[in-house]
């Protein structure tokens, strides 16, 4: 598996609660997007807080909110220019 970074982790966490039109279950997300339990929490808890992902608590269920489509959406226009794989090789006077 590739290295990837914070913020590769949000998106695949987003895109994995996105998966389906009612919400995915934590299971899903944490299958998804190849993370243990405990680092799932941690950064669905955060995505929580920040309002990108929302809970129902009815069906015990995670969404993307329109907050965290728009994440999506600009960071996959900005892997567009810039491939993240890239990154790590860059140097820096």
């Amino acid at each position: 598996m590739r290295f990837r970074g914070k913020y590769d982790i949000f998106l695949d966490i987003l895109k994995a609660a996105s998966h389906n039109t009612e919400g995915s279950t934590l299971g899903f997300v944490i299958k998804e997007a190849s993370l243990n339990s405990q680092q799932a929490k941690e950064i669905v808890i955060y995505l929580l807080e920040i309002g990108m992902l929302q809970f129902n608590s009815y069906k015990k269920t995670l969404r993307t909110t329109r907050k965290g489509w728009r994440f999506i959406n600009l960071y996959e226009s900005l892997t567009g220019y810039v491939p993240t794989n890239n990154i790590q090789s860059l140097v820096y006077p």
